[in-house]
């Protein structure tokens, strides 16, 4: 399942014209975009996260770190890529 989203990530945004070509980092660690994508469904997807403001519950779910300050934000934009 992970591999079937990834093949199908990367080609999306191949298509699109805006390709991967290095996986972003969150703070000091490369972001799984499987995980990040699981964590956003689990609390409901993208527009419910965004509009209670979940964003970081979903770095938290990611392993980050608890001092961060702009996490929920960072966290946020990374996913919009």
């Amino acid at each position: 399942e992970e591999e079937a989203f990834l093949v199908s990530l990367y080609k999306f945004m191949k298509d699109r014209r805006t390709p991967i070509e290095r996986i972003p980092h969150l703070g000091f660690k490369q972001i799984n975009l499987w995980k990040i994508y699981k964590a956003v469904e689990k609390l409901g997807a993208y527009e419910l996260v965004t509009g209670r403001r979940l964003w970081k519950n979903v770095y938290d779910e990611l392993g980050g770190s608890p001092g961060s300050t702009s996490a929920a934000t960072c966290t946020r934009r990374h996913y919009e890529r």
